[in-house]
């Protein structure tokens, strides 16, 4: 029997209150994306500033996903029995701090502030979206997506605000104090409004990667979320770069490119549940691999500023779907240890990060991004085939 049908609905007053969770959750995930949406438009500056070449800019990510990994694969499991309204705030919380270090801190202590921001990213990815499947589990409706949707609405606010700042001369380092403040109101919203039962209620799980070893069936879903990653990541990470230095545009122009990519991926996410509860997420997952891997492979073809903004408009449409699939597979597979099972995907997709920064940074350093953006680019084809393996019980159509 599929344990996440063995469950009974929930009532209505369970499941209105699952429902006001929802908006601090957004708002959290919101100023998550809009933190990233800041960083993609601000980083050049920033890498001048403190002499950063691209090589360097790749073993700092490096970092940043190291400690990621880490609170994720060691840190979440042991933290899971806190209530969500704790561990929630605690990762926005320190993200916040990781951007005001970013901000403040001189060159030498820059690796200090990455080893923050990937600390609030990995706590953010694991317990934001444990909150989110819940939610999603009690209502029977859609709400992941929403979740991944705000945070690509907060990529376009984020850019926006750098690059408005950046147009008018204003100095880089407000955006990202900006981006902090708003950060700190997130977290204090979702620790007034937010779930008050732990994580899970799954003792002695030592790693979050056990978790593949109770629920097998989360390993395709694990290799989606990471192949997704890799691609979403750097656009947050590497997309406002090519855009600015191999196109030769200015930070502005970047900005208005990386927005059009974030607007399609939000309003692709916003309206996904038909796709996710019609289609059913492994056809989901294979056909949105399949057009980002046309879309990214038109835009390291071209030097057409239209072109290439068309495309990432398309791989926006194309991924929206792919990661939320993936996280949305967990109920099914691994019910009553959400949080660890979510922990173990995030990880997995997370581990990429360690190992491709410090590649796609020496493979920009010595052949240029248009080479680093077509490797990172080729990771949709591992998105087709994790989508492939992946095995779903029949979708069951949400009750209206």
């Amino acid at each position: 029997m599929d344990p996440g049908r063995a469950r009974p609905d929930a009532g209505p007053p369970a499941a209105d209150e699952a429902r006001r969770r929802i908006p601090p959750l957004l708002a959290g995930y919101w100023a998550f994306g809009q933190f990233w949406g800041i960083w993609v438009i601000t980083i050049t500056t920033f890498n001048r500033r403190h002499g950063i070449d691209d090589a360097g800019y790749g073993l700092y990510l490096t970092l940043l996903s190291v400690a990621a990994v880490i609170v994720m694969a060691i840190g979440a499991p042991r933290l899971s029995r806190l209530p969500l309204r704790t561990t929630v705030p605690a990762g926005i919380t320190t993200l916040a701090a990781g951007s005001f270090l970013m901000a403040t801190l001189p060159t030498a202590w820059l690796p200090v502030a990455m080893i923050v921001i990937g600390l609030g990213n990995g706590l953010i990815d694991v317990f934001a979206n444990v909150a989110t499947q819940r939610v999603e589990a009690v209502t029977r409706r859609p709400a992941l997506q929403w979740l991944h949707a705000s945070y690509a609405l907060g990529g376009i606010t984020g850019a926006t605000i750098a690059g408005v700042f950046a147009a008018i001369g204003v100095d880089h380092r407000l955006a990202i104090v900006a981006g902090g403040a708003m950060l700190v109101g997130a977290a204090v919203w979702n620790a007034r409004r937010g779930d008050p039962s732990a994580g899970d209620t799954v003792a002695g799980t030592g790693l979050s990667l056990s978790a593949f070893r109770r629920h097998p069936g989360l390993l395709p879903a694990g290799l989606v979320v990471l192949f997704a990653f890799l691609v979403e990541g750097a656009m947050d990470t590497w997309a406002g770069r090519y855009v600015q230095e191999t196109l030769g545009v200015s930070a502005a122009m970047a900005a208005a490119v990386f927005i059009a990519f974030s607007a399609s991926l939000f309003l692709g996410r916003m309206f996904a549940s038909k796709v996710l509860f019609g289609m059913g997420r492994r056809a989901t997952i294979i056909s949105g691999g399949a057009v980002a891997a046309v879309a990214g492979a038109t835009i390291v073809a071209t030097e057409d500023l239209a072109v290439v903004g068309a495309a990432y408009l398309v791989m926006g449409f194309a991924l929206s779907v792919v990661a939320p699939a993936g996280f949305g597979l967990v109920e099914r597979r691994a019910a009553g240890d959400q949080a660890n099972a979510i922990a173990a995907v995030t990880t997995l997709g997370y581990a990429g990060f360690v190992f491709s920064p410090p590649l796609v940074g020496l493979i920009a350093q010595e052949f240029g991004l248009r080479s680093a953006m077509a490797l990172i680019f080729s990771c949709t084809a591992g998105v087709l085939a994790a989508g492939w393996f992946v095995r779903e019980p029949p979708v069951v159509t949400p009750s209206r």
